[in-house]
C-alpha cells in the first residue's frame, strides 16, 4: 500500500524543515543576530578602526583525532564569523596577534603549507588592505620549547605586514615576551598618533617574563590566554595596575591614551571554539585622533563575541535524531494501521 504524497509530505517534511532551520541558524542566522548585538563605535574625530584576530589555531594533522572533519567545522566557524567581522565593523586594518597555526612549532613541512592555504582561504585580504602578522609559542615555539628560528623564518616570509595606511600616522612595534628584552619597530612615524606596541603574551601579567619595553607605549594589544581583559599603568605612583573584564553586553570600553595618560592594555580572546573556552570573539579597536592642536587621542574597544560552536553541533545531533526517531515512529504507525485494516 503506497502512501500518498501528502501522507509522504508529512512524514519527511516536518524533519526536512527542521534540519533546514538548524542549518540555517547555526551556519548564518545566530552570526547575524548576534551582530546585531554587538556595540557600535563613537565616530569622533579622524579615527582608525583595527580588527583584532587572536589565537585561530587552525587545526593541525597530527593531534587531531577527528581528521578532516573537525578541520572543516574549525574552518568554517573562523571563515564566517571573520566576514561578519569585517562587514559590520568596516576596519581599516586587520591584526593577527599570533598562535596563528595549532601545530606550526612541530608540524611538517607539507602540513605547515596545507595549513598556510587554508589560512589566507579563511582569513581573506584584499590587495592593499593594512595588515599586520606577529607569531605566537604555537607558531614559533618558546613557552615550553626552544625558539625555532627556522620556523620563525618561515613565519615571517609567508606573512608580510603591509602598512601604507598606517606608517605616517602610528608607531607601530612588536615584542616576543618569551625571548629576552627585544623590541622590533614595524612602523614609525614622525609624529604618531599614538605608539602601540604588539605582543602575543600579556604584557602586564606576572607570570610572563616581563621586561620594560613596553613602558614607553600608549597602547598595548595582546592575546594569548584565549579570554579578554583590560589593564591600565598608572604611570605616577604608586604605578598600580588595574584589572577589568569585557563580557557580553559590556559597552565599549573608551579611554585617553598617551604619554601623560595610563598606558592601556587590551587582551583579546581567542577567534576559535577548539581553545577550551565558552566566548570567542574578535576585537574592535578604534582609535581616534580627537584634537590636532593638543594631539589628544582615544581609543575604543569592544568584543564582536560569535555563537557558542558546540551548543550548535548538539542541536545538530537532536534534530537529526529527531528526524529519525519521527520518520520510523510515523511509519510503524502506517504499518499498524495498514496491518488493522486487513
Amino acid at each position: 500500500m503506497r502512501s500518498s504524497p501528502s501522507r509522504r509530505g508529512y512524514i519527511y517534511g516536518i524533519p526536512a524543515l527542521l534540519l533546514g532551520f538548524v542549518v540555517l541558524w547555526n551556519e548564518s542566522w545566530s552570526y547575524w543576530w548576534l551582530s546585531t548585538q554587538w556595540v557600535e563605535h563613537e565616530e569622533k574625530g579622524r579615527c582608525d578602526r583595527i580588527l583584532i584576530v587572536a589565537d585561530p589555531q587552525l587545526i593541525g594533522y597530527k593531534n587531531e583525532k577527528f581528521g578532516s572533519i573537525a578541520r572543516w567545522d574549525s574552518d568554517r566557524y573562523l571563515s564566517t564569523g571573520y566576514s561578519y567581522a569585517k562587514w559590520r565593523f568596516r576596519p581599516n586594518a586587520v591584526i593577527f596577534l599570533g598562535d596563528l597555526f595549532d601545530e606550526g612549532f612541530d608540524s611538517s613541512d607539507d602540513d605547515w603549507h596545507e595549513t598556510y592555504e587554508r589560512f589566507i582561504g579563511i582569513y581573506t585580504i584584499d590587495n592593499g588592505d593594512n595588515t599586520i602578522y606577529i607569531a605566537g609559542d604555537n607558531d614559533i615555539g618558546g613557552e615550553s620549547e626552544i625558539i625555532s628560528e627556522s620556523r620563525r623564518n618561515q613565519f615571517y616570509n609567508y606573512f608580510r605586514n603591509n602598512v601604507t595606511d598606517l606608517k605616517n600616522r602610528y608607531s607601530f612595534s612588536e615584542t616576543y615576551l618569551f625571548e629576552n628584552r627585544n623590541l622590533k619597530e614595524i612602523t614609525k612615524a614622525q609624529v604618531p598618533i599614538a605608539k602601540v606596541m604588539l605582543t602575543h603574551v600579556p604584557y602586564f601579567i606576572e607570570g610572563y617574563k616581563h621586561t620594560d619595553v613596553g613602558m614607553g607605549m600608549d597602547l598595548i594589544l595582546s592575546a594569548h590566554d584565549h579570554t579578554t581583559g583590560i589593564y591600565e599603568y598608572q604611570r605616577n605612583p604608586p604605578q598600580a595596575v588595574l584589572f577589568s573584564r569585557i563580557y557580553d553586553g559590556s559597552p565599549t570600553y573608551i579611554s585617553k591614551i598617551g604619554q601623560t595618560e595610563p598606558i592601556v592594555e587590551l587582551q583579546t580572546p581567542t577567534c576559535s571554539y577548539r581553545m577550551g573556552v565558552y566566548s570567542m570573539g574578535y576585537g574592535a579597536v578604534s582609535i581616534c585622533r580627537i584634537d590636532d592642536a593638543y594631539r589628544s587621542t582615544q581609543v575604543q574597544y569592544s568584543v564582536m563575541w560569535l555563537p557558542s560552536r558546540f551548543p550548535q553541533l548538539f542541536l545538530y545531533l537532536f534534530a537529526l535524531t529527531f528526524s529519525v526517531f519521527w520518520i520510523l515512529y510515523q511509519k510503524r504507525c502506517r504499518s499498524r494501521r495498514y496491518s488493522w485494516l486487513l
